[in-house]
């Protein structure tokens, strides 16, 4: 079953739907891929960044200090705000010395990196009891951090026996504090989405131009089965016309034989003459590389005798023409013919009642102008007119007979004399044509 244009449109768009989904799923996987490893090469660095017993030691509470503090906390020495302060003070004073370090890891890679530690929450004895609500600030390099990326999680487990009186008593007894402080160091990558740009630059723009390549082909596609489709129909039409114009003299010559068996006529010789000279008429136009074996220059008495023909054979036209060249013309005269024919009669097949021709010399061309009020072009139709068998429809319908070769003829000699050929027209308005020509050569 053959598919409708429509159909080649739908199945595009699918295909081009899909083929849009699998280079954003590619796009996508990619940009994960890329992501991951850039995450993965900051964990690695930062991995051993508490090995670092001078950046944190001797500046943040160790851990025997915070558990002391843990301790007061319990026995309300301090208040779990006071302890948050402490721990807020520590990581102010540390932020400077934290993020020179940090990005001397990272800069050279071209990353900005940030870090931050904290602590979620602060158990006595156990897990249900809380002492202190985090989030509490450890340490942080400078920065706002608005998708932070978990690098670790821990559990911190510390352990204090203290020897304490009895109350009224000379005895003591050994108190064990125990605490459970939940921790996590996060870090962001602050410029990741511009690293992520530039890794993905060439592929971002090779998916592109694949999609606009397909769509460029898909476009030209259509164009060319469009342009294929006129062409077609074109050829039948011409056909269609040829072998309408075939049938008169096909039938008349089948007549005049029957009669030439019954008796031998002058009369009917000179029909067959003349109906054989018809069908060579019909058929020369078909025949691109015709031309005629005589070079002289028209003269402009016989350049006058082609006007005053068509004149005389359309006296309803309106015809004004200026004064011919004299033996500035370098046409012959059977190309002479042919141009001035097609374009008088095409003006006057497509509905004009006035023609006006004129002639002027600049530097070593011959302008024609060939101007008339007829039915006029769409702009869209003027690119096309000089193509062999190509005719103006109107609604897919020709409104005049014709094979559509006269304007490709006026152009093979235009050409052939190594002439210019411009077309302007408007729809409603009319038609001009201009030729330019040399003057007075004659063609090898």
């Amino acid at each position: 079953m053959e598919l409708k244009p429509k159909s080649y449109i739908v199945l595009f768009a699918l295909f081009f739907a899909v083929l849009i989904g699998i280079q954003g799923y590619q796009l996508y996987n990619t940009y994960q891929l890329k992501q991951r490893d850039i995450f993965a090469t900051v964990k690695n660095k930062l991995s051993k960044l508490h090995d670092n017993d001078k950046l944190f030691d001797d500046d943040l509470m160790s851990k025997d200090i915070a558990r002391d503090y843990y301790i007061k906390l319990v026995k309300n020495e301090i208040t779990a705000e006071k302890l948050k302060g402490l721990y807020s003070a520590n990581a102010h004073k540390t932020s400077q010395k934290l993020t020179q370090y940090v990005d001397s890891l990272f800069q050279p890679l071209g990353m900005n990196v940030i870090l931050k530690k904290e602590i979620l929450g602060i158990y006595f004895k156990s897990l249900e009891k809380q002492i202190a609500a985090g989030p509490i600030t450890v340490y942080t390099t400078s920065g706002t951090f608005r998708q932070p990326v978990e690098l670790s999680s821990s559990e911190w487990i510390t352990e204090k026996t203290e020897t304490q009186k009895i109350e009224n008593s000379i005895q003591s007894k050994e108190v064990l504090y125990t605490f459970f402080v939940h921790r996590k160091t996060s870090f962001e990558v602050t410029n990741l989405n511009w690293i992520l740009f530039k890794e993905l630059t060439s592929l971002l723009l090779s998916t592109l131009f694949i999609l606009v390549a397909f769509l460029w082909l898909f476009y030209r596609t259509i164009q060319n089965l469009r342009k294929q489709q006129k062409q077609i129909s074109v050829l039948h039409d011409v056909v269609d016309n040829i072998s309408h114009e075939l049938k008169t003299p096909i039938a008349t010559l089948k007549i005049a034989a029957k009669t030439l068996r019954k008796s031998t006529d002058e009369n009917i010789i000179t029909v067959i003459e003349r109906q054989v000279n018809r069908l060579e008429q019909t058929l020369n136009p078909l025949s691109e590389n015709l031309q005629t074996t005589d070079q002289r220059l028209i003269s402009s008495t016989e350049l006058q005798a082609i006007f005053e023909d068509f004149q005389l054979t359309n006296p309803a036209t309106t015809f004004q023409i200026g004064p011919c060249p004299e033996n500035k013309l370098c046409l012959n005269p059977s190309d002479a013919t042919t141009l001035f024919q097609n374009l008088m009669n095409n003006a006057v097949k497509y509905g004009a009642t006035w023609l006006n021709i004129h002639f002027e010399e600049q530097k070593n061309k011959l302008s024609i102008y060939i101007q008339d009020n007829g039915d006029g072009m769409e702009e869209s139709e003027l690119p096309y007119i000089f193509d062999k068998f190509y005719r103006i429809q109107k609604n897919n319908v020709h409104d005049t007979k014709g094979l559509g070769i006269g304007l490709f003829l006026v152009k093979k000699i235009v050409d052939r004399y190594q002439g210019q050929l411009t077309v302007t027209s408007k729809l409603g308005v009319g038609t001009t044509f201009k030729i330019q020509l040399p003057l007075a050569t004659i063609p090898s």
